[in-house]
């Protein structure tokens, strides 16, 4: 393994936060993000909505055109008197999201975009399997998505209209390769007896992964030696 990418620090991902690595993510979240709350829309009830909403006020308070991230809990007196916030309206969350513009590319390509590109020729990686470890990288810490539950066959119809792809791409982009690969982990075996499936299960990226992924590689070779099993 190239000493470069030796982390000390398993809880700081080195490169994840450079400026071209943010302009890339900040612009491939919103895009991505544009095309996610349509579907949302059509498949989520009413309190599942207004949770969604509420998890989209924190991800992108900026974007909705706050000076600070919304606190929504009472907080103790102890720690201070500071009414909590109350959340806006899950279609004005939605109405200004979708309006917010799309956050320039970096002028340079960033590594992250870089090391994707790599991954997707060098396994022949179908639109609907990029696509997935795109959504993973973005959302590694939880930092992309909201949080949400779907029966398992209407979030993959859902990932298939996101994605613009079909359900069988679908369902070939959420069996092991990726894990087996190194590139996702495997998903959490609790979840194999419940009908109901997070989004954030379909997207487990490890740390070692992002890490891989977020720095500059001068080969192919030095890239798939910084990944957890891929070769």
């Amino acid at each position: 393994m190239n000493a470069a990418i030796i982390n000390p620090n398993p809880c700081y991902i080195v490169g994840l936060e450079s400026p071209s690595n943010l302009a890339f993510r900040r612009h491939q979240r919103m895009k991505l993000l544009h095309s996610l709350l349509p579907q949302l829309i059509d498949v989520l009830d009413e309190q599942q909505l207004a949770d969604t909403s509420r998890d989209l006020e924190l991800l992108y308070w900026p974007e909705l055109g706050h000076t600070r991230s919304p606190c929504f809990f009472e907080i103790p007196a102890f720690l201070g008197t500071s009414p909590s916030d109350q959340p806006l309206e899950p279609a004005l969350v939605v109405e200004r999201l979708m309006t917010a513009p799309c956050p320039p590319l970096p002028v340079d390509v960033a590594p992250a975009a870089r090391n994707l590109e790599r991954l997707r020729k060098h396994f022949d990686l179908s639109s609907a399997q990029w696509q997935l470890l795109l959504c993973a990288y973005l959302n590694y810490g939880g930092a992309a998505w909201p949080c949400f539950e779907l029966p398992a066959p209407i979030l993959r119809t859902l990932l298939a209209t996101w994605w613009h792809v079909d359900l069988a791409a679908v369902e070939a982009a959420l069996d092991d390769r990726l894990s087996l690969l190194g590139l996702l982990e495997l998903p959490d075996p609790c979840d194999a007896g419940s009908d109901s499936r997070s989004l954030a299960s379909r997207l487990p990226m490890s740390a070692a992964a992002v890490q891989a992924l977020s720095l500059s590689h001068a080969t192919d070779a030095e890239l798939f030696d910084a990944l957890p099993f891929a070769a």
